[in-house]
């Protein structure tokens, strides 16, 4: 159960359904990341409709969300919820760039959007979207096109944050990397716009395979460090899904 979003919330939400998450730095922050702001959001579905009358809504807003800055950048199909406090609805995830400060603010004003309402709300569930902003700070190379993808929303314990998490992830890949997974992508949530306010970044790993994560989650030299794991993140609050790509140029 997620509190009731405040107005301005709504607002934002409504956006990320229709055109379909130090931080700040205006350069580059790791190989391949790209410092531009990024709205990041986990998408339900009103009851009969799925990813493809998203992408559809999405054709059609696209051209007047590029006039302001806002650009998709990638979607993805959800296969599998996992867990977590995040939208087990959700049925796809979304990655926008905001190419200017004013990008977010000059879509929800534009007429020709707001006159795209009533469709967008009859599709989505704008109760159960969630979404974030955030900066990318890792980009690693494509994932092949038959490989898995992890998306994860990752939440952490009081008194931990970003860099706690990192390190962690930092101290696991190398057992990762010999069952197939590998970070793709990282994000630092920035802020938290609905859902859970502890989240602090959103992850893409790409799979050599559907048994890697398994495999990973068996191996000794990860189950050693569980407990460290768990202590530093809210793992109850932490949601995965299993996704594949389905459209977008990253």
């Amino acid at each position: 159960m997620h509190p009731r979003p405040q107005p301005v919330v709504v607002r934002i939400l409504q956006l990320l359904a229709v055109v379909t998450l130090s931080a700040c730095a205006t350069t580059q922050t790791a190989r391949g990341a790209d410092a531009s702001t990024r709205l990041l959001a986990l998408l339900p579905m009103q009851s009969g409709f799925g990813p493809s009358d998203h992408d559809a809504y999405e054709a059609r807003i696209a051209p007047i969300a590029a006039e302001h800055g806002m650009v998709s950048e990638s979607t993805y199909t959800v296969a599998k919820f996992l867990g977590g406090a995040g939208p087990s609805e959700a049925s796809s995830v979304g990655v926008w760039t905001l190419q200017a400060p004013g990008s977010l603010e000059g879509v929800m004003a534009d007429p020709r959007y707001q006159g795209e309402s009533a469709l967008r709300d009859r599709i989505h569930d704008m109760k159960r979207t969630v979404m974030f902003l955030a900066r990318e700070e890792f980009a690693g190379a494509a994932p092949a096109p038959d490989h898995v993808l992890l998306v994860g929303a990752l939440a952490m314990r009081p008194g931990f944050g970003f860099e706690e998490h990192s390190a962690y992830e930092a101290a696991v890949a190398p057992v990762a990397a010999r069952h197939g997974m590998r970070l793709y992508r990282s994000f630092r949530v920035l802020k938290a716009l609905g859902g859970a306010s502890n989240i602090v970044a959103i992850n893409i790993w790409e799979l050599d395979s559907a048994e890697a994560l398994s495999k990973v989650m068996a191996d000794p030299e990860y189950v050693a460090k569980v407990e460290y794991r768990d202590r530093i993140h809210d793992m109850a609050t932490t949601t995965m899904y299993l996704v594949n790509k389905r459209g977008g140029s990253r």
